[in-house]
């Protein structure tokens, strides 16, 4: 007999310890006895000798009614342990079916008519394995996809395993072949007669491929494992999935190679000029004969580009569009369509379909409150992404604050008004002081020099000011409680700091630039530095973070970063499908996994539930490996000195016979006694 239970026997000792409590419990209740006082208590003096006579006898019913009940909690208890008969037989088998669910198997070329997935054939191969297993095999299921993911427990229910196979679905992901095999090893280690079948078109890299050792750890002249500093730790590859003493098997499926898609889809905007985009798209073409295809671009539903492609056997090609206009619609697609003719489909349409977002763009209107300064506004004018609206004094302005309605950007040139503009404008301010400062001064710097930058700040990409020469500048205190960051040291000074306000952003420059009046000087405004800053800021203030804006593919796990959000514990991802899903936000950063292609929004929110932030995604197969979709009869593990997989043997024939629903009906003929003999006053 074999136990295949669900839950371990240290939980099952804990249930089955806290139902005999409470079926003690209630018995102790049910023998508390209410309090009556009657007069002519001699009236009563025959009836209680009788009562005395009887009480042992009364203790003993009881007794045996707890003893009763507490043995078909026990049966019941047992009976959820899925107790078998048959499974210790010799030569059944302990086996995990790992099944293929990544992209190429959407591939129809299932059957020789291709009216059939590769998904389908491999369910009905892996339904003909469990139907063909003995009575004593065990057998449990396991996706593979991006992930390795177990469907089922260990089992020899064939119609429930088979109802799991059926409900599989394929994801847009490539396949984890390593991360299967371990967790499918882990699964099988100390049972007995341990298989895993791999059902699969076999696309799948050679390095993973290779991350297989078939042989067992060495061990010492005692028995003992070898130790890490031997030479043969030194020659074991510590990455590698231990199969010894597991025997695996392959089943395939598929039969064509042909096959035309896109591998790579990247759109970068010009640094000068935002308005304007450039896209780049690789197609290659995966099969044995020559390939032809359209492949047009969309922006949004229109189509912006329609290119015929010839494709020599195994060829790859480019294909760049420059200087395209900037549209409302944020949405690119890439789409091969077949043409008529020989060579004019393939059976994977995944890869026909690439997807990017372009976020749409507007010149910023930006005010310049301050004195008149010919480096600052000579360098905003060459910046076309900008309409620069005006200058006014410091004086109008705090004369009149809202003169800075309908700006999106205001700049403050050595001038700390006493009332800020109101969001969502965002704020540039060149030597703040005093306590209307946005980010707290803590003191004024003398010859200051940067010793260290934030790198990874959007506002300091390519920007290089460790030469720059400063008189003075004040020092900043950020506060990261407020969403406030340093951008630039001078050895413990914060000089340069960034600060997110609701649904604007400021920055704040501690030294002033050099103008007419000022008695401040630095150098700053005739670097290539200053422009680049201004450049910079202006992209932050707007919400472009990076030039090349890529797409992210599907079956990783990538950090999204979300600028300047504080407060946020988690996000809502929702997919292409509209389903809705949840992930953390740590340090600002937000994990997304895409399992499908296509569009996802990722909202940031506090632990309230409210938006801080919200973030348009991309997600495209991109794997040369999915996209070659060439099946693989034959299957090798373990590189040039690995083994290759034959298909499974035949189940011996073993019996097994499940015990469950005879306990449950033998627990159900007590409680039928029990029911009879309380109401028959027997056990009461």
């Amino acid at each position: 007999m074999s136990i295949l239970g669900p839950i371990s026997l240290s939980l099952f000792a804990w249930i089955a310890g806290g139902a005999a409590v409470l079926a003690i419990s209630a018995y102790i209740i049910k023998m508390r006895r209410r309090r009556f006082e009657v007069p002519f208590s001699r009236l009563w003096q025959r009836v209680l000798e009788q009562r005395e006579a009887n009480a042992l006898w009364k203790q003993l019913r009881r007794l045996l009614s707890l003893l009763l009940i507490l043995f078909i909690i026990g049966i019941m208890l047992f009976a959820a342990l899925d107790p078998t008969l048959g499974a210790v037989d010799r030569k059944a088998r302990s086996v995990v079916i790992l099944f293929d669910a990544s992209a190429s198997m959407k591939a129809m070329d299932g059957d020789d008519k291709g009216e059939k997935s590769r998904l389908d054939a491999a369910k009905d191969k892996a339904k003909r394995l469990i139907d063909g297993m003995g009575g004593g095999d065990v057998a449990m299921i396991m996706k593979v996809d991006g992930q390795a993911t177990p469907m089922s427990r260990f089992s020899n229910d064939g119609p429930m395993l088979d109802k799991i196979v059926d409900d599989i679905a394929a994801s847009d992901t490539p396949a984890d072949l390593t991360r299967a095999l371990g967790a499918a090893a882990d699964a099988l280690r100390d049972r007995p007669n341990p298989l895993i079948v791999l059902v699969s078109d076999g696309a799948f890299p050679e390095p993973q491929l290779a991350l297989v050792d078939w042989a067992p750890p060495a061990v010492g002249a005692a028995g003992a494992a070898a130790s890490p500093g031997s030479s043969t730790w030194s020659t074991r590859n510590l990455a590698a999935v231990d199969l010894s003493n597991i025997d695996v098997r392959y089943l395939p499926v598929g039969h064509r190679s042909d096959n035309v898609g896109i591998i790579a889809f990247n759109v970068r905007r010009y640094i000068a000029n935002k308005a304007a985009y450039e896209v780049y798209i690789e197609v290659q073409n995966f099969g044995q004969e020559a390939a032809h295809r359209q492949l047009t671009l969309y922006n949004g539903d229109t189509a912006v580009d329609v290119r015929k492609l010839d494709l020599a056997p195994g060829q790859r090609v480019h294909q760049i569009y420059a200087k395209l206009p900037a549209s409302v619609d944020d949405k690119l697609r890439a789409s091969l369509r077949p043409v008529d003719g020989p060579g004019g489909s393939d059976p994977f349409a995944l890869d026909d379909q690439a997807y990017a977002l372009l976020p749409a763009k507007k010149k910023q209107k930006v005010l310049l409150v301050g004195s008149p300064n010919l480096f600052l506004e000579g360098a905003l004018l060459v910046y076309e992404n900008i309409d620069l609206i005006g200058r006014i004094s410091a004086g109008e302005y705090d004369a009149r604050p809202d003169v800075a309605e309908g700006a999106d950007v205001v700049v403050f040139d050595d001038h700390t008004p006493d009332v800020m503009p109101p969001p969502p404008i965002s704020l540039l301010f060149f030597h703040p002081s005093g306590k209307n400062s946005p980010i707290a001064v803590r003191r004024e710097v003398a010859n200051p020099h940067i010793t260290e930058v934030d790198e990874g700040h959007p506002v300091m990409r390519w920007v290089t000011l460790t030469d720059v020469y400063m008189d003075k500048a004040e020092s900043f205190s950020p506060d990261a409680r407020k969403g406030e960051s340093s951008l630039a040291f001078s050895v413990t000074d914060s000089v340069i700091a960034a600060k997110r306000d609701g649904k604007r952003k400021i920055l704040a420059i501690g030294f002033s630039l050099p103008a007419q009046g000022r008695d401040s000087a630095t150098d700053l405004p005739m670097r290539v530095a200053f422009p680049m800053l201004l450049v910079n800021a202006l992209d932050w203030f707007a919400g472009d973070q990076t030039d090349l804006l890529t797409t992210y593919p599907t079956g990783t796990r990538e950090r999204v970063p979300l600028d300047g959000v504080v407060g946020a514990t988690e996000a809502e991802v929702r997919g292409p499908d509209g389903r809705r899903t949840r992930t953390p936000v740590i340090d600002g950063l937000a994990t997304f996994y895409g399992s499908r292609v296509g569009y996802y929004d990722l909202a940031a929110k506090a632990p309230d539930g409210t938006v801080l932030a919200r973030v348009e995604l991309a997600a495209n197969l991109s794997s040369i490996e999915e996209s070659d979709i060439a099946p693989s009869a034959k299957l090798t593990l373990g590189g040039a000195r690995g083994k290759q997989l034959a298909e499974p043997e035949a189940f011996a024939v073993t019996r097994s016979r499940k015990l469950w629903i005879y306990l449950i009906v033998f627990a159900a003929g007590l409680l039928l006694v029990e029911w009879i003999t309380y109401h028959r006053r027997i056990t009461v």
